[in-house]
């Protein structure tokens, strides 16, 4: 459906359109604009969408930044650096990050993801001297967006 925009009723249909975009899965403004880009609404009215549907809280970047945190913690098992780079990416405010760390991912459930990603990977390694089966376990958990000292500490604690 393209909405030119040329008038109110065509402005209300995009809106209705972006509410129910936004009430189907958590968003953020990034996705808003390209989705309203997409649909070849004039530029014009993309700002004015846009805060309607924040006054209206279908979007909320705070609320989106901690379901962000959470699902890719929980679920993709994603490390702190990778959601940052994400969010930064989708043009998340730091201080929304951060707040979304502190409250969405504790100490140990962080410990605990790097120590199931090491004890997955070991296993699946089919080399025969240590370093190297090391090496590829730092890189596997770090390509998740874990940090280098963290990982290595962990491995250096579970002896590997």
């Amino acid at each position: 459906m393209a909405v030119d925009g040329t008038n109110k009723t065509d402005e209300a249909a995009c809106l209705l359109q972006m509410e129910r975009f936004c009430a189907y899965q958590e968003r953020c403004s990034r996705d808003v604009v390209l989705k309203l880009r997409k649909l070849k609404v004039p530029a014009g009215k993309i700002g004015g969408i846009v805060r309607k549907l924040q006054e209206e809280k279908f979007l909320d970047e705070e609320r989106y930044s901690r379901f962000f945190v959470r699902g890719k913690f929980r679920i993709s098992k994603w490390g702190r650096l990778k959601i940052r780079y994400e969010l930064t990416a989708r043009g998340i405010p730091e201080k929304y990050i951060s707040q979304a760390f502190s409250t969405e991912i504790s100490d140990e459930a962080y410990n605990e993801a790097i120590r199931v990603l090491i004890l997955k990977k070991k296993p699946e390694i089919k080399v025969e001297n240590n370093m190297i089966i090391r090496d590829k376990i730092i890189n596997f958990v770090v390509s998740k967006g874990y940090e280098f000292d963290r990982v290595l500490d962990t491995i250096n604690d579970m002896k590997i």
